[in-house]
């Protein structure tokens, strides 16, 4: 077996529920996405895998893994705004991103927004995010960090819910295609 792994990421953690609006948190939403994703590779046969853990920090996790470059990271979040009427998806790669990260992040937000049917806001650089650095987005391989959809905005919460079976199996199938491409 390979040491090539995929790492499915929740993005918050049970100490962090990140975004909560609408009686619902970000971090329930994407534990439970990334948990729908991991199965859908194990469906899939694909094993090799190391995701985060629901009550491990972000700086836990990073530090206990030692991804290579030929890794594939996938940050799952949701968006959130004041604007309630805030929508779409978009997907965040390193401001030193290689071209596989690239294309990963066009693949998935192209897809996605056409699975949930909502605005396709594109592929950004990590100095786009309030934060201006994101670290697991600068760990060795193929990184992206996901904004899924805007939790805050009541029709997007309701598309990622209708849709959620077809971006889980969208998602796997991307970071196994990915895992394979760059092995």
């Amino acid at each position: 077996m390979s040491q090539e792994k995929v790492f499915p990421i929740a993005g918050h953690h049970l100490e962090d529920p990140g975004a909560v609006y609408n009686g619902r948190k970000e971090s329930e939403e994407m534990m439970c996405f990334r948990d729908l994703v991991l199965k859908s590779m194990i469906k899939k046969g694909h094993t090799d895998f190391e995701a985060d853990k629901d009550s491990e920090t972000n700086t836990v996790f990073q530090s206990r893994i030692k991804p290579n470059r030929t890794d594939v990271i996938i940050d799952n979040h949701a968006n959130a705004s004041s604007n309630p009427k805030a929508t779409g998806v978009e997907v965040f790669v390193s401001n030193n991103a290689g071209a596989n990260s690239k294309a990963m992040a066009k693949e998935l937000v192209d897809g996605l927004a056409k699975i949930y049917g909502i605005t396709n806001r594109g592929i950004k650089n990590e100095s786009q995010t309030a934060r201006g650095k994101i670290g697991i987005l600068n760990k060795p391989g193929v990184a992206v960090l996901i904004e899924h959809f805007f939790i805050s905005n009541p029709s997007d919460l309701k598309a990622f819910d209708d849709n959620k079976v077809m971006a889980v199996e969208f998602v796997a199938e991307i970071a196994i295609k990915y895992d394979k491409l760059i092995n």
